[in-house]
């Protein structure tokens, strides 16, 4: 008989130390399988062997009742993951969620700006402070480069060539890749920078981080939670749509590439995706504009 929760506490661990997946993902799996852990303390349930299939049904009817499907899906796949490696080290002898199945999830279009929409968005400030000209470098180069939140806000200095316009990055599953950043980001960036010097040279705050590339008004490495308040602030003064989001401008990377003929295995590669029907999604939104283009080019379109 093996304690479930030391099943879930020696998988985090593994992938802490073999580093397969990201802080932002561990830090998901560790919430996900610690709902699960607080669901069994209701039932009285501690050992594997107490696990049964009503049991985990009534998991999953719980986890219906609060969460999306897509969002029932990853922590299914967590929980799946934790006790196929359980069973790989020969724990248990069965995965217990193999047997329950996953929601089927419907395609949906992910939001993203249209090329107009993004100029306002990232129209230039005016006698912009340090703060400001960050939000302008960090905004440029999302757009720029299709990052991920997570790798925007753990870029490093020494991981940005401004004079090639490369940057390198560690995606997800310990994967690098190089992705270039265009010429109004590596400005900005270059703005952004000489800004951070000067207004450290005036005393106005100390670098803690001397590293990270975007930092908050105390000399910190940015958090997501600070990208995403300081989005929000553009969205409203652009009268954009409430609903943009960090990961919307990744979402419209791919879009404009893709509609102005960029192959998708290129932009598969660009994004860090490792199967290309995910990148294939962004196809559904290039489609629109391949047949908006046809029925004006075409004698009986």
């Amino acid at each position: 008989m093996t304690l479930i929760r030391q099943i879930i506490e020696e998988f985090l661990k593994q992938n802490e130390a073999e580093r397969r997946l990201s802080a932002h993902s561990l830090r998901g799996y560790r919430q996900d399988l610690s709902e699960f852990l607080n669901y069994l303390r209701t039932h009285d349930v501690e050992e594997t062997d107490q696990l049964n299939l009503p049991l985990l049904r009534g998991f999953l009817a719980q986890l219906h009742q609060r969460n999306k499907k897509s969002t029932v899906a990853r922590k299914l796949a967590a929980l799946r993951s934790c006790f196929g490696y359980a069973q790989k080290k020969g724990w248990i002898l069965e995965n217990p969620f193999s047997r329950i199945r996953t929601p089927k999830i419907e395609k949906t279009i992910p939001p993203f700006l249209s090329e107009k929409e993004v100029g306002l968005l990232l129209q230039e400030p005016v006698n912009a402070s340090w703060l400001e000209l960050r939000d302008q470098a960090f905004l440029e180069l999302f757009y720029a480069s299709g990052l991920r939140l997570m790798e925007l806000t753990g870029l490093d200095w020494s991981s940005l060539d401004l004079s090639l316009g490369l940057l390198r990055v560690m995606g997800k599953g310990g994967k690098e890749r190089v992705v270039p950043m265009g010429r109004r980001a590596i400005q900005s960036l270059t703005t952004y920078h000489r800004a951070l010097e000067q207004a450290e040279q005036r005393s106005e705050f100390k670098i803690s981080d001397h590293q990270a590339v975007f930092l908050n008004r105390f000399g910190k490495r940015l958090s997501d939670r600070t990208i995403a308040r300081r989005l929000k602030k553009r969205v409203e003064k652009g009268n954009l749509s409430p609903s943009i989001s960090p990961h919307s401008l990744r979402h419209s990377f791919a879009t404009h590439l893709l509609n102005a003929g960029a192959d998708l295995r290129i932009v598969q590669e660009l994004l860090g995706h490792a199967s290309l029907s995910t990148t294939q999604k962004y196809t559904h939104i290039s489609m629109s504009r391949l047949l908006e283009v046809y029925q004006k080019a075409h004698p009986r379109g």
